[in-house]
């Protein structure tokens, strides 16, 4: 009788080695590529996050218009105001270009305000421009877990400033009070957990600010005043 051929226990064992070593590699090449891929998409987003959140920022900073308004109580409130301390950073203007795809009766003016609070950036507008008392805000969350941020703007006499305006001078009820004017630039710096410190800063539109609805020369429908500024051309310091 002829035996039949076949593998001894040694080559089998051999051979079942070599396969589980090629698999180990296998799935090790895999979770390899898959958490690259994840830690890349991850990456990819937070990038995302950031880069739409200063376009959202500097498209309402460019368009800054010299326009006072009313608080909810009558007070008036420069066109930008800048307050800062206490790790809570909050920056106040008003802006142009308000989209009406409705073609809704009212300004194309808002008021916006961006803060920066427990490390989470936030952008609010209000729907009317003088507001009244039960005028709430949209809020918008835009970044979180920043660990710091600071807004400095500067005056003509090229001082950076933390607040503004720096004398918190007020228009009261006589029209030829002393406005507060809108600073040259504004420097944004912020310390973002992945990406370090970045800095930008903008050129903003020159003007003077004009009187509020119900003063001297004032347009009680709300529109656009900053006629006749220079547009402002941003410049931004590469992070």
């Amino acid at each position: 009788m002829r035996r039949s051929a076949g593998f001894t226990l040694l080559e089998v064992m051999i051979a079942i080695s070599i396969f589980a070593l090629v698999g180990l590699a296998t799935y090790r090449m895999m979770d390899t590529v898959l958490t690259s891929d994840q830690r890349i998409k991850a990456q990819e987003q937070r990038l995302r996050e950031l880069v739409r959140a200063l376009e959202v920022f500097e498209r309402d900073l460019l368009q800054l218009r010299a326009r006072p308004v009313r608080a909810a109580y009558g007070d008036e409130l420069p066109a930008l105001v800048l307050q800062s301390g206490d790790g809570r950073v909050q920056l106040e203007w008003t802006r142009a270009g308000w989209s009406n795809p409705l073609g809704r009766r009212r300004s194309d003016l808002q008021r916006v305000r961006w803060q920066f609070q427990t490390g989470e950036l936030s952008r609010q507008y209000w729907q009317v421009l003088d507001q009244a008392q039960d005028s709430l805000p949209q809020v918008q969350r835009v970044l979180s877990e920043l660990r710091s941020a600071q807004i400095e703007v500067l005056d003509e006499q090229n001082q950076w400033h933390s607040q503004w305006p720096v004398n918190d001078v007020r228009s009261g009820s006589d029209p030829s009070q002393s406005v507060p004017s809108l600073p040259k630039a504004l420097r944004f710096t912020f310390e973002h957990p992945h990406y370090g410190e970045l800095v930008r800063q903008w050129r903003l539109p020159d003007g003077t600010p004009p009187t509020l609805p119900g003063q001297a020369g004032g347009n009680s429908n709300g529109g656009d005043n900053g006629a006749g500024q220079n547009p402002a051309n941003g410049q931004g310091a590469q992070p």
